[in-house]
């Protein structure tokens, strides 16, 4: 990782740093170029899942990569992994959100939870990444938008054939769902052992 990244997104996962720190990484965080807000966005998103599933010692041990390869590169069990990461997001409304804060004005408008996550799985399963034959797990997350867990479980059930395809058509070895602001993982699926 970036230091200046790092350092942000070490202060944004402290939730009990001063707020003068807080304020701080805030403006901080506009500073950063867009690509950099992305690579934070994604480690953020990458340690906090780190810390809960514990599948790696330190979840700062990871880097952001290219375009053509999955979003982070870590090590499991000595081994390259990477993560492609997804935000599950309805873009209405995070149009709207948006709307909202630049006019300064307060809106609202109904949003899916179902379609952008199945908008997301299809689009993620459906691309292949440079590994060089490492492992990659899809890490899709709700971080701007709160899932309702049991939409989120009933969509996937009763749509299992058409996820089971998407999944077993990729090249992820497991497909994670999972709530930042919660700190949890939702759903899991992976392939079976051979």
């Amino acid at each position: 990782m970036k230091s200046n990244v790092e350092r942000l997104v070490r202060v944004s996962l402290n939730r009990v740093a001063p707020k003068a720190a807080k304020a701080a990484s805030i403006a901080s965080w506009s500073a950063l170029s867009p690509e950099e807000r992305k690579q934070a966005n994604e480690s953020l998103v990458f340690i906090s899942f780190m810390y809960e599933t514990k599948l790696i010692a330190d979840p700062f041990e990871h880097s952001n990569e290219n375009q053509l390869r999955p979003d982070v590169l870590t090590y499991v069990d000595g081994c390259e992994y990477f993560f492609e990461l997804g935000e599950v997001t309805d873009e209405a409304l995070a149009k709207s959100i948006g709307d909202s804060m630049k006019t300064k004005t307060i809106s609202g408008c109904a949003f899916s939870q179902e379609e952008p996550l199945a908008k997301m799985l299809k689009q993620k399963c459906e691309k292949r990444y440079e590994t060089g034959g490492a492992s990659v797990d899809l890490l899709l997350d709700f971080w701007r938008q709160s899932p309702y867990e049991e939409t989120i479980v009933k969509y996937l059930n009763e749509n299992s054939l058409e996820v089971d395809r998407l999944f077993l058509s990729s090249q992820f070895t497991k497909i994670w769902i999972y709530d930042l602001e919660s700190e949890t993982v939702l759903w899991k699926t992976q392939r079976e052992k051979a």
